[in-house]
């Protein structure tokens, strides 16, 4: 009789399955998946393979997950593919506004999605699966988050994860529900208060810190935080989630383990609620969420397992995330804290504790190696300043974070304000001049031809140096197994 396996190992060569599926089909826009039947299929096969858990069920796991893929990318390939055809002609298109507006100088950038398009040839409103990318110039009506926006212009062609673009349309309607989306007016209120207290550039740096509003950042710090490789300190993800859990957890963990867990989840779904549910922000809230619950019920979830269930969530939400850039270093980031600074940590240092600054060293290097094959294809360029940038910003943007939300909070009472935003503005400055030294040492900047696939054989060795512990196991196991058959055929 075949050994029987525990059913985990079925699960995640499924999840696996959905997470390649939508890979190759957003890649490729291969779809060959187009019927629910298909579904069913894949459902059976997949809880077959989870009660027979065998290692010869794991292939039909894996492909019951490539069929779930295939299928969930159905529809925003058919979008895409329906835009296409539209392209440079003039249609009325509805759409929310799924992010900030970010607007500056009569100009404003959207992300519209939920849309439904109508067209010269065709009477009838489509619904669309995607999110298109609009520019508006002139004078702009008072936008926000959730509003839905009716434009009417020329269509352009699709790029990165958009499905079509619109430049310069002109807007017919603009709908807004009674209440509005009250986190955005809670965070527009709150930057209003801050801007009261604190100039630019520092009150902007600081609201990038505090709720990822990086749309006020001047160009040319916002190119520099780029160069010196910081920009992730400005995108609210992980590191932001972090510190709110930390917070949370001091103040209600001497109540009981279950306050801390309640009110550190609360604050992970304010915290979206204000944010909004970016690629970067909705990967980092689950990862969140999923180590509160099973630390809470005393259970382990190996690293690589939570980011591969975390990824088929996040994916199948919206499968074009697999072509975000702020998705791909969020996972990115994540991989390296939690899977290759442990590694790197164990080989240095053995079970031992290294010191503070070791260890920010460690996992500054290890999330840096993992993204600098990402980066460089985007951008061209890769930076050894992030080294030492991490080393001195992140130990202090707690504080820079909370001296930002004492200065809002406090702006009713004008001189306790004054008093947090000079605090707040002294940091911040400190911040803005190590950023800008660094981007001045232009010899630890390196530039590199962008959009090159072959940069990314960069993972290579790193996923050697992960498996050979793994089959390095396996062979001790096997090699032991055959010593004690030996000796017990020997002993007979």
């Amino acid at each position: 009789m075949r050994k029987k396996l525990h059913a985990s190992w079925c699960f995640y060569a499924g999840v696996w399955g959905v997470i390649l599926g939508i890979i190759f089909s957003q890649i490729f826009r291969c779809i060959v998946i187009k019927s629910w039947l298909w579904l069913v299929v894949a459902g059976i096969m997949f809880c077959f393979t989870l009660h027979f858990a065998r290692y010869w069920t794991i292939p039909f796991a894996l492909i019951a997950g490539l069929i779930l893929g295939n299928f969930r990318s159905f529809s925003i390939i058919s979008g895409k593919a329906y835009m296409s055809n539209l392209v440079d002609s003039t249609v009325i298109i509805s759409g929310n506004i799924s992010e900030d507006p970010a607007i500056d100088n009569n100009k404003a950038s959207l992300r519209l999605n939920h849309l439904e398009i109508h067209s010269e040839a065709s009477d009838q409103q489509i619904k669309v699966s995607g999110t298109i990318y609009v520019q508006l110039s002139g004078k702009i009506p008072e936008l926000e988050r959730s509003d839905r926006i009716t434009l009417t212009g020329k269509l352009g062609s699709n790029f990165g994860t958009f499905i079509g673009t619109m430049y310069r349309p002109e807007i017919l309607k603009v709908e807004r529900a009674s209440s509005g989306d009250i986190p955005a007016h809670m965070k527009h209120w709150f930057a209003n208060n801050i801007h009261e207290f604190i100039a630019s550039p520092e009150a902007d740096l600081g609201l990038g810190y505090l709720v990822g509003m990086k749309s006020g950042l001047p160009e040319n710090l916002s190119t520099t935080l780029q160069a010196v490789g910081m920009t992730h300190v400005v995108v609210a993800s992980g590191a932001h989630l972090g510190i709110l859990i930390s917070a949370a957890k001091k103040l209600f963990g001497r109540i009981s383990r279950f306050a801390s867990t309640l009110f550190s989840l609360l604050l992970i779904l304010g915290f979206v609620a204000i944010i909004g549910p970016t690629p970067s922000m909705t990967r980092a809230a689950l990862v969140s969420s999923f180590l509160l619950i099973v630390g809470y019920v005393g259970r382990k979830w190996t690293p690589i397992r939570l980011l591969s269930f975390v990824a088929m969530i996040t994916l199948l939400l919206d499968p074009t995330h697999i072509l975000n850039l702020g998705w791909q270093l969020s996972f990115a980031s994540f991989f390296g804290l939690l899977v290759i600074s442990p590694r790197v940590q164990k080989a240095l240092y053995g079970g031992k504790h290294p010191s503070w600054l070791a260890s920010m060293l460690i996992t500054s290097f290890s999330t840096s190696i993992i993204c600098a094959p990402i980066l460089i294809y985007n951008f061209g360029s890769v930076s050894l300043l992030s080294f030492v940038a991490n080393l001195i910003i992140l130990p202090t943007l707690p504080y820079a974070m909370l001296l930002t939300f004492l200065t809002g909070i406090s702006s009713p009472i004008v001189w306790l304000g004054e008093i947090f935003a000079k605090l707040t503005t002294y940091l911040l400055d400190l911040h803005i001049l190590l950023v800008n030294f660094l981007g001045e040492k232009k010899m630890f900047i390196f530039e590199l031809p962008a959009t090159r696939p072959e940069f990314f054989f960069m993972y290579i060795p790193i996923l050697f140096l992960l498996c050979f512990p793994i089959l390095q196991r396996q062979v001790q196991a096997i090699a032991q197994t055959k010593k004690t058959c030996y000796n017990k055929v020997h002993e007979g």
